[in-house]
């Protein structure tokens, strides 16, 4: 327990371009988050009319840094890369005024392995993916659903054009899957984020555009767009940060259990960045 005290003291007190090297870093420092992306680890909220029905997403999950360390790179620049465990709850509800009902929820677990260099980052991930339906649902509508679950690897390239300007793309391999023939998925997109908005001196503010998008294997393809706009306040030079947005989904349903619905909304919710 003393050696990893040590270790731990030491790593925090080894600075290179305000990133801290050795055990337990910060996350959301090296590829950071996709912000238009509702299946990325994050604790988030949003509410949504679909089908004459209020539902709402909620999502419970969190990446926790496990070891960061630097790799020499040419022009003196080098390559800092880091290990994360995320792990996320991400389910639906059937608001009503009697009994909200409990529809559906996935349940993630990954292993992301970031690295950056410049403007450049990455992140590659083994994951695990299993799906559920709520007994709320069940009774309702006497579907009990199927068994879903896969595991794979998934991969995205970032680039930062510009300090306010984000680009990225990437795909999703699947290892094993049930039920069989799972297929993997692409997915792409862009961030725009206005300058400092100068709110708070102690916080940093800024408005931004992101736009998401998949095309699914299992889906034949077919493209799923998820667009936000939002406002984020947060420190300086952390990831903890609060954002408030309004969005569009349009494509096949991102839940496991639902994913040959087609899906068509407009959502508005507040998001938690640790």
């Amino acid at each position: 327990m003393r050696a990893l005290l040590l270790v731990a003291l030491l790593a925090g007190a080894a600075r290179a371009q305000d990133l801290v090297y050795g055990v337990i870093p910060e996350t959301d420092q090296l590829f950071h988050r996709l912000l238009a992306d509702p299946r990325q680890p994050q604790t988030t909220v949003r509410f949504y009319r679909l089908g004459g029905e209020n539902l709402a997403d909620v999502a419970l999950g969190n990446t926790w840094g496990w070891a960061r360390w630097r790799i020499p790179g040419a022009g003196g620049e080098d390559w800092i890369c880091q290990l994360n465990v995320a792990g996320m709850g991400f389910s639906r509800f059937r608001l009503h005024s009697l009994v909200n009902e409990f529809q559906t929820i996935d349940f993630f677990l990954n292993v992301p392995v970031e690295v950056r260099r410049g403007r450049f980052s990455a992140q590659v991930m083994a994951f695990h993916e299993s799906s559920h339906l709520g007994d709320d649902y069940i009774r309702r509508t006497r579907d009990t659903g199927f068994r879903y679950s896969i595991e794979g690897v998934r991969t995205v390239f970032s680039y930062e054009v510009r300090p306010d300007v984000r680009v990225y793309g990437g795909g999703t391999g699947v290892f094993h899957g049930v039920p069989s023939g799972q297929r993997g998925a692409l997915q792409y997109g862009f961030e725009v984020r206005s300058p400092e908005l100068g709110l708070s001196k102690r916080h940093e503010s800024w408005v931004y555009l992101a736009q998401d998008f998949k095309n699914y294997g299992r889906s034949g393809w077919n493209l799923n767009s998820k667009t936000d706009l939002g406002l984020r306040v947060g420190l300086p030079k952390g990831a903890r940060a609060l954002r408030v947005h309004v969005g569009y989904f349009g494509g096949r349903s991102e839940y496991g259990q639902l994913h040959k619905n087609r899906e068509h909304y407009w959502d508005a919710g507040v998001s938690f960045d640790f």
